[in-house]
């Protein structure tokens, strides 16, 4: 089963833009005490953190699996790795996982996969691991 985020409708001047919206349930999902981190890293974006925010942007776009609570594993990768980005997704639950671009860029092997099961369901990780799978009914 496909667990897709949706978007409230946006009516009224104080109604939230889609990132802020995803970018508040993003982080009520990480633990408390990485949750400044996190937060520092998505306002500040010359500091780092373009791994998460590649992370909010494509759910944001695309929608995608955000668990209540991540793993705090999972996103201490990104706090240590500045060169981490979910590039790998969950062939189970669809959760972004982030690896260690290769040398050459996004299209070659990663250098480092941080999670080949995901962290939340145990599942296989890997490259469009997700997607690329047929609809599930």
């Amino acid at each position: 089963m496909r667990i897709i985020t949706s978007h409230r409708p946006h009516t009224g001047p104080a109604a939230l833009s889609p990132w802020d919206e995803t970018r508040e349930r993003f982080l009520a999902a990480v633990h408390p005490l990485q949750r400044p981190g996190v937060a520092g890293l998505l306002r500040q974006p010359r500091h780092g953190g373009l791994g998460l925010r590649m992370w909010l942007q494509g759910l944001v776009t695309r929608g995608g699996y955000l668990p209540a609570s991540l793993p705090v594993e999972l996103v201490q990768v990104y706090l240590d790795d500045p060169e981490a980005v979910p590039l790998h997704d969950c062939s189970g639950c669809g959760l972004s996982v982030p690896v260690r671009p290769g040398y050459y860029g996004y299209e070659d092997e990663p250098q480092r996969v941080y999670f080949p099961a995901c962290p939340c369901c145990g599942a296989p990780t890997g490259l469009h691991a997700y997607w690329s799978q047929p609809v599930r009914s």
